[in-house]
């Protein structure tokens, strides 16, 4: 007869001989939407995509409790489930392959870097980079600058970072779709993002944080984004604009201008908050930083965190719905490890 301590020892027996990754939440809806369904249940052959050519490509960074990234994870050992349903898994690469890295430096006035700091962090990160890596440099203020394209050569890219200069309003948004869906969609291999900014964006009119979320959803780059606050700096120099009146008594009164775009407390709640989901979504992180110091530290775990993801790739065993969501489970059979993927993406419609 089995006790109660006997049955309460042989359940916490039971560990699990696998691991997998933890979805995120969805701030913006789309993965709780209901999917329109046509009669009988069927979506309407105009709506359904065919996956012969299209490869979900998903990057994965597995490590221990502690933190240790671990390298030595073999194909056979992991499995891809789509909505439950296990995939065959096509493509795959290890943390020996090279990347291709989209730096993006926040070059608007209200950074809490100096230009000076912003270009050695930046030097610094391209140095610890592998020879067979690439990089791109885009700089964005109101306007968006790709300073140089995908390339190994070193000596192009330090004249690049070298030759970003400060300018005035954030056009972060636009800056993003610029490399997403311009720089990086037909670039082969691994892919990351790795973005410098406060997150909050001013200036981008065709673009919104909804669009970017899914366009970082659907893509196969991972987004690593190394956030600074300027929150404070902004109210400060608010107060130092402001202008001083005085009563019918003589006596001082300051009156401040209206709150614009980025300066409001929600501003920067919605901006810690876009750059979390665009992480999370694609398998990435945010670095907070407030100092030079902890700057290089960044990028330094970066670029350490890029020599060691995977990315596995599946093409789906069942048609495509457009704007349907597809939900992405990772699994990796070994026990009490982290796992950190891209969790769900949105079928595009496309033609046939």
């Amino acid at each position: 007869m089995l006790t109660a301590a006997g049955f309460i020892t042989a359940q916490s027996a039971r560990v699990k001989d696998y691991s997998e990754n933890v979805a995120k939440g969805d701030r913006y809806g789309e993965a709780r939407e209901a999917i329109p369904k046509s009669r009988e249940g069927r979506p309407d052959d105009d709506d359904v995509i065919r996956v012969e050519t299209e490869l979900v490509v998903i990057p994965v960074r597995v490590t221990q409790k502690n933190g240790q990234a671990v390298t030595d994870i073999r194909e056979g050992e992991f499995k891809i489930f789509e909505n439950g349903e296990e995939q065959d898994i096509a493509y795959f690469s290890n943390s020996d392959e090279p990347f291709t890295v989209a730096l993006m430096l926040d070059m608007s006035y209200s950074s809490v870097f100096k230009l000076a700091e912003i270009q050695s962090a930046a030097l610094s990160f391209l140095d610890q980079l592998r020879p067979n890596d690439r990089m791109m440099v885009t700089s964005f203020d109101q306007k968006v600058r790709v300073l140089c394209k995908p390339t190994d050569n070193r000596k192009a890219l330090r004249y690049a970072i070298e030759g970003a200069r400060i300018g005035s309003g954030t056009s972060l948004y636009t800056a993003l779709d610029t490399s997403l869906n311009e720089e990086l969609r037909l670039v082969q291999g691994r892919k990351a993002i790795v973005l410098l900014s406060d997150g909050v964006d001013t200036m981008s009119v065709t673009k919104s944080a909804k669009d970017i979320v899914r366009d970082v959803a659907e893509s196969d780059t991972i987004v690593y984004s190394i956030k600074y606050d300027t929150f404070d700096d902004v109210r400060t120099n608010r107060r130092k604009d402001a202008q001083i009146f005085y009563d019918e008594n003589d006596k001082p009164y300051i009156v401040e201008s209206p709150l614009a775009k980025g300066e409001k407390e929600s501003d920067y709640e919605n901006a810690r908050e876009f750059l979390q989901e665009i992480a999370d979504s694609s398998g990435g992180r945010v670095q907070r930083v407030s100092s030079t110091t902890n700057l290089n530290q960044a990028f330094a775990r970066i670029a350490d965190e890029l020599r060691k993801t995977y990315s596995l790739g599946y093409y789906p065993s069942s048609e495509r719905t457009p704007d349907k969501r597809y939900f992405i489970r990772v699994r990796v059979y070994r026990p009490n490890l982290d796992i950190r993927a891209r969790d769900n993406y949105s079928a595009a419609k496309r033609a046939r």
